[in-house]
């Protein structure tokens, strides 16, 4: 009689933060992120998420556990280590530049250092 029961569904609201607008990345967000993988703190950190990757890889590898959820949340918490690790990596890493020529980066900074300067009582045709 208990087996022709039909389970029944129960759902729950969770009500969630909207995430901020991410802004786009541009050329000066990369350049700031890649200069983490030379910060000490960074390295430290990153260093310490291989560390715990190695102990719950080891974890499930030699020890016995006393259930599989135990099971489950190690081998999850090995892979999300190892995708943050992965996206961490991609990220910090500065892309080949492309040889720029001397002479044009200096007119380049040349010409943005004048745009830059507040002409008053000139013609502004330049006679």
């Amino acid at each position: 009689m208990f087996w022709n029961k039909k389970p029944q569904i129960v759902y729950k609201v969770v009500e969630v933060k909207a995430p901020r607008k991410s802004q786009a990345w541009t050329k000066e967000t990369k350049d700031a992120i890649g200069t983490l993988a030379h910060h000490p703190g960074f390295i430290a950190l990153v260093e310490r998420l291989d560390l715990q990757r190695q102990l719950l890889k080891e974890k499930c590898a030699t020890q016995f556990h006393k259930d599989l959820m135990e099971l489950a949340f190690n081998q999850a918490g090995v892979f999300w280590l190892g995708f943050m690790q992965d996206t961490i990596s991609k990220a910090t890493q500065v892309g080949p530049r492309t040889p720029v020529d001397p002479f044009e980066e200096e007119l380049e900074g040349f010409k943005q250092l004048d745009a830059q300067i507040e002409r008053v009582g000139m013609d502004p045709q330049g006679s």
